[in-house]
């Protein structure tokens, strides 16, 4: 029961490998999510002139150990198609517009199947490094 020298020394490098390898790993899986999230939020978006679905925007900021994925879309009007929205007709409220909630039906999807997206890109990185 003995082990070589050596061999903890190219363990050792392949930690400091992973170490560095670390947040190229992580910004690219927000990024790939952030992209899926752009492609699902677009498609539940209603269109008109098409304006509010090409305006879809993303960006990925890391911050102490997270890393924040921010889906916006900088039109005036976003909030209302999302939301929903009343109807006045010469002062007064004669309706209701039911809201479309493409952003956050897109944001409950990237929350359930993001922790695996990131597990097996982590999984597939590692093997890469210790070779298994």
């Amino acid at each position: 029961m003995g082990f070589e020298y050596s061999e903890m020394k190219a363990f050792r490098r392949q930690i400091a490998d992973l170490r560095k390898a670390s947040y190229d790993i992580h910004m690219k899986v927000a990024k790939r999510i952030a992209l899926l999230a752009i492609r699902k939020v677009k498609k539940m978006t209603p269109v008109d002139t098409g304006d509010l679905r090409n305006s879809w925007e993303f960006s990925v900021i890391k911050r102490g150990n997270d890393y924040i994925v921010t889906i916006f879309n900088p039109k005036e009007y976003t909030s209302f198609v999302e939301n929903g929205h009343r109807i006045v007709v010469a002062g007064k409220t004669v309706g209701w517009v039911e809201g479309r909630f493409m952003l956050k039906l897109t944001v409950d999807e990237m929350e359930r199947i993001a922790p695996n997206m990131w597990k097996k890109e982590v999984e597939k990185e590692m093997r890469r490094i210790f070779g298994n």
